[in-house]
Parts: C-alpha cells; sequence; structure tokens
C-alpha cells in the first residue's frame, strides 16, 4: 500500500511539472514571416483568372510581441471585373475605383453594382475583387483574440471590421479572418474575407490565398510571395 501511495504521489507530481512546464512554454511566433514579401511572378498562376492590370503587391510584417503588424500595397489600376476569358476587349469591367493609386470613392464605399446583382455568383472575377478588400494597415492580435479595428484613411471601402488571426503551433502558417460591415446603396452588408500564409520550407517564399464573400458574390485570389532581401 505504501509503494502504491508513493507511486500515486510522483505520479501527481510529474502531472503537475508537465502542466508548470506546459504553461511556462512561449506561445508560438510568427517571426518567421516578419520582413517584405513581393509578388513572385515566376511562381505565380498569373493566367486568365488573375488580375492583368496587377504589377506587384507587397506587405510589410512586423511583430510585436503577440501583436502582427501587417502594411500592404497594390501596385497598378485594378479595376473590378469578370476574368479575362470572358471578354478579352476589356469591355467587362464594372468598375474602375479600385486603384490604390487613385483618389477613392466619396466615402470610401463600394458601389451595390461592383458587390453583385442576383445573378453575379456565376461572374468569376478573376481576383480583382479580392484585391479590393486589400487593406492598408491592420494590427492582428497572435493569440487568437477577435480585435474590432476602424477602417483607416486610404481603404476602399467604409464602415468597421471585426479581425483574427490563428497561428499555426509550427509557425508557419497564420490564417486570417475579416468580417467587414459595410455601408452600400442597399443597405448595410456583411463581407468576409479569408486569408491563408503559408511559408515554403526554406522560408523564402509565402503562398499567399484570399477568398471574399459578399452576400451574392465570392471571389479568390492565390500568389506566392518573394521574401525582399533586408
Amino acid at each position: 500500500m505504501k509503494l502504491a501511495g508513493v507511486s500515486l504521489i510522483l505520479c501527481l507530481i510529474s502531472l503537475a511539472a508537465a502542466s508548470e512546464i506546459k504553461a511556462q512554454s512561449p506561445p508560438a511566433s510568427a517571426a518567421l514571416f516578419t520582413g517584405t514579401w513581393v509578388l513572385d511572378r515566376e511562381n505565380t498562376n498569373t493566367g486568365k483568372d488573375f488580375p492583368r492590370k496587377l504589377k506587384n503587391y507587397k506587405i510589410t510584417v512586423a511583430e510585436n510581441e503577440t501583436t502582427l503588424n501587417v502594411k500592404s500595397q497594390v501596385d497598378g489600376t485594378v479595376e473590378i471585373e469578370v476574368s479575362r476569358d470572358r471578354a478579352a476587349d476589356n469591355s467587362d469591367i464594372i468598375s474602375n475605383t479600385a486603384s490604390r493609386s487613385s483618389t477613392p470613392p466619396p466615402g470610401g464605399s463600394v458601389s451595390g453594382n461592383t458587390l453583385g446583382s442576383a445573378k453575379v455568383e456565376r461572374i468569376n472575377y478573376g481576383g480583382t475583387m479580392a484585391l479590393f478588400f486589400t487593406p492598408v494597415e491592420a494590427n492582428y492580435n497572435l493569440t487568437g483574440e477577435e480585435v474590432k479595428m476602424d477602417l483607416k484613411q486610404g481603404d476602399k471601402v467604409n464602415g468597421t471590421a471585426r479581425i483574427k488571426a490563428k497561428l499555426a503551433k509550427a509557425g508557419n502558417q497564420i490564417q486570417f479572418t475579416t468580417i467587414r460591415r459595410q455601408n452600400t446603396m442597399k443597405g448595410d452588408i456583411e463581407i468576409t474575407v479569408r486569408e491563408t500564409w503559408k511559408l515554403s520550407k526554406d522560408g523564402k517564399q509565402l503562398k499567399f490565398e484570399r477568398t471574399v464573400e459578399t452576400p451574392t458574390a465570392r471571389d479568390e485570389i492565390v500568389m506566392v510571395l518573394a521574401k525582399a532581401s533586408a
């Protein structure tokens, strides 16, 4: 009985020690994502389902303890348009207000036509709508907590957003979710943006995937970004 009691005590001590070690273990770090990343055209499929006027896409990432700061830049006059396989003569352009180098529309709003009508779910936007919803800057909480964000000056949409980030334990993948409340001519709507970053094994490339869903439309873009030299 004494041996059994001693074994039980040792087992409890081991469990307590393991729990303490686990509690003291540092959270997964997003340090591998820090730096500047630019569009790698050589390794990105820039065929028909890719914004034809996109010159470059760049993100600058900085980590501060549990916060990930992301600054994004879209270079090129990128209109929201249907995929080039539908109208190669550019007659399919829906809006020319999506350029990051142009002046935002009044109030930064998106027109109802841009977000689609009852038949828009059949339209392929070739990544242009996904690019439209690129935030100028965002701060994500790496603890998994959802935070509210007021859209900054320069963003192409108005309203507020709830953002959340989930970092993989291995530190090589991050999933972002952004839910926007957008004011349109047809009233307030909810727009969900899901984004995934996945590092290559050597840490020099980042697979970037973003999906945007509105009540009547869906669009996605997939790119490979290369880490710029320091």
